[in-house]
């Protein structure tokens, strides 16, 4: 009886305690499923953190396109030029300008060259403000080794009278250049008298030589030359000649020739200064005196 009664006291002693245990474990959250192996996080690195960054050190801002603003660009695999937006091409046409300033008074020229092919194509146009004339002329160029023959036809025309000017033909032009000595030579001639008989028609040269004893100071010979080529009757109800006697006439032949020196400066990068001085041995083409001169600016382009 005694063994009974101890029994039934354990059974209801352990009635209790699962009860109190029971909410407990009701409390708790499901135990989670089993990792999957293949996506297990990998075990954590023995260095230390790097530090936090400041709230104020932003990294700069990057473009797809030129790889960051701010810092220079590294260089690519293999190269050491950096990597970015490709340079831009330098414009395949050489181009130059110029102004004279000699008895004609200022002369603004531009021109330029086109590779059509095997062939350049050179243009320029030519303004003579005082006599409201400009001029346009073109032709091939042609280049072997030091030389350059440049043959040209061109066309003034005369803004002030609204008439054309004179047909410039032909032309030839030639440059040689071989350090420390370069040379160059105008022949052309001008025929005006299709437009107006009252106008010379003439040939005219210009050639000088320069010796270069430094890279940017050259010195030499020049020579110039005019020649009428047709006979010009004047007449006093001619606006152009007023004061001139009636039939008087001028005639062809030598009208100037001078002869002088040059001088040529490099005058900073791509310019060039020709400075000529000389004597003018035709009296009929002397001003006040016999002194002629010109100043001769060019840029290259």
């Amino acid at each position: 009886m005694m063994e009974n009664g101890l029994g039934k006291c354990c059974s209801a002693l352990a009635c209790v305690v699962g009860l109190l245990a029971s909410p407990a474990a009701w409390a708790q959250d499901p135990a989670p499923p089993p990792a999957d192996p293949g996506s297990a996080a990998p075990p954590a690195e023995t260095t230390a953190p790097a530090p936090p960054v400041e709230p104020t050190a932003t990294a700069p801002a990057v473009d797809a396109g030129t790889m960051g603003t701010t810092a220079p660009v590294p260089p690519a695999p293999g190269t050491a030029e950096p990597v970015g937006e490709p340079k831009a091409e330098e414009s395949p046409i050489a181009s130059w300008f110029r102004f004279d300033m000699d008895n004609l008074g200022l002369q603004l020229w531009a021109g330029a060259s086109h590779q059509l092919g095997p062939i350049s194509l050179s243009s320029d146009i030519y303004v003579t403000p005082l006599l409201g004339t400009a001029e346009f002329d073109i032709g091939p160029a042609f280049t072997a080794g030091p030389v350059t023959i440049n043959p040209m036809i061109g066309f003034a025309f005369n803004f002030q009278t609204q008439q054309p000017a004179a047909l410039v033909a032909p032309q030839l032009f030639t440059y040689i250049d071989v350090k420390p000595v370069y040379f160059e030579s105008w022949i052309l001639g001008s025929f005006s008298s299709m437009f107006n008989e009252s106008i010379q028609n003439y040939f005219y040269s210009r050639d000088f030589l320069l010796f270069y004893p430094t890279d940017d100071f050259g010195i030499g010979p020049h020579l110039e030359l005019t020649i009428d080529a047709n006979e010009v009757v004047t007449a006093v109800d001619d606006p152009t000649t007023v004061g001139v006697d009636e039939g008087s006439v001028d005639d062809t032949g030598l009208s100037s020739l001078q002869i002088g020196g040059v001088i040529g400066l490099n005058y900073g990068t791509g310019n060039k200064l020709l400075l000529y001085l000389g004597y003018e041995t035709q009296e009929e083409s002397q001003l006040n005196d016999k002194i002629a001169g010109r100043f001769t600016f060019i840029h290259n382009f």
